[in-house]
């Protein structure tokens, strides 16, 4: 709305500037060609005779100067303000280039290119809202060494930061329940890892939240090699959320966001995991226990999938 109020001021400013460019085009005719008064007096007008050896109109200074006047204020209603409007476009295309810099987290294309994505150990974790994806990927970083990204804190982080593009499009997803672009998901994910050249194994929690981000991940960065999917009730995790949203400040935290989250869950995040599944892609936890004990569950087939990973390069390498 400012952009088009600031194109609707430039448009009026210019056709005052054209009738002022005409009324100045007109004085400057009327300056060369309308006679002096002491002619018309004598009748030496343009339809009268001319002196001998006399030209043609005379000389009129304060047309001239009425003429410049007015070409000057056109200047000042049209060149001026375009120049100014332009210089604030560029401005704003420079704002937003250095924010799609900044949304690249500062790594050129090259880099991107060059970072070794596919020597990674990545473990999708999956799971309904509340079931306690970050809770057990905190154990796990601590135990084995992972670095643990969480999907839906990085777009968070994202939606806060002042400079973002994306903000009011992440807020507006994650009050609605809905999966936000994959675009700006899996560019937040990737710059992420890139952050952390120095870790090996990465724990991504809450990605991919349908089949479509599942693919456009692997195709872009890297394949997953196990999903870790704890699978609760719905009950439980419905009571976790409610309990959590009394301290977490956070926005969909609240009854009608968690029905839209169980929603989106069951259509669009269930299926990803049926399909890891039938690769054999999929560890499974259950959450009907203790915390103590589905961590322990969690820490065993985390164990033994590093274990197959380590005999695997091992193999590779001979």
């Amino acid at each position: 709305m400012y952009r088009l109020a600031q194109l609707r001021t430039l448009q009026t400013r210019l056709a005052a500037g054209r009738t002022r460019a005409a009324l100045a085009q007109g004085a400057l005719v009327r300056a060369y060609s309308t006679p002096p008064p002491d002619q018309v007096r004598m009748g030496q007008g343009a339809s009268g005779k001319r002196r001998a050896g006399g030209g043609g109109g005379g000389f009129r200074p304060l047309a001239v100067f009425a003429a410049v006047t007015l070409l000057a204020s056109g200047y000042a209603l049209i060149i001026k303000p375009y120049l100014a409007w332009q210089a604030r476009l560029d401005e704003e295309r420079q704002d937003r280039d250095d924010e799609e810099q900044a949304a690249r987290g500062m790594f050129t294309e090259a880099e991107i290119a060059q970072f070794p994505f596919g020597q990674k150990t990545v473990v999708f974790v999956l799971g309904g809202p509340g079931s306690g994806k970050g809770t057990n990927s905190a154990k796990l970083v601590e135990d084995f060494g992972f670095v643990h990204l969480s999907a839906g804190d990085l777009l968070r982080e994202e939606q806060k930061r002042p400079v973002s593009q994306y903000g009011e499009l992440i807020a507006h997803y994650i009050r609605e329940g809905l999966i936000v672009p994959h675009e700006i998901t899996i560019g937040l994910l990737r710059n992420a890892m890139m952050s952390h050249p120095e870790s090996d194994r990465f724990l991504i929690d809450g990605f991919p939240r349908n089949l479509v981000q599942a693919k456009a991940f692997e195709d872009t960065v890297c394949k997953a090699k196990k999903i870790l999917f704890f699978d609760c009730p719905e009950k439980t995790m419905l009571d976790r959320l409610l309990d959590r949203g009394k301290t977490s400040g956070r926005t969909d935290d609240n009854i009608e966001s968690i029905k839209k989250r169980f929603r989106t869950y069951v259509h669009d995040s269930r299926p990803v995991i049926d399909a890891y599944d039938k690769d054999g892609k999929v560890m499974t936890v259950s959450c009907q226990g203790s915390p103590d004990d589905v961590y322990n569950v969690t820490r065993a087939k985390v164990t033994d999938l590093l274990q197959a990973l380590e005999k695997e390069a091992k193999k590779s390498s001979k």
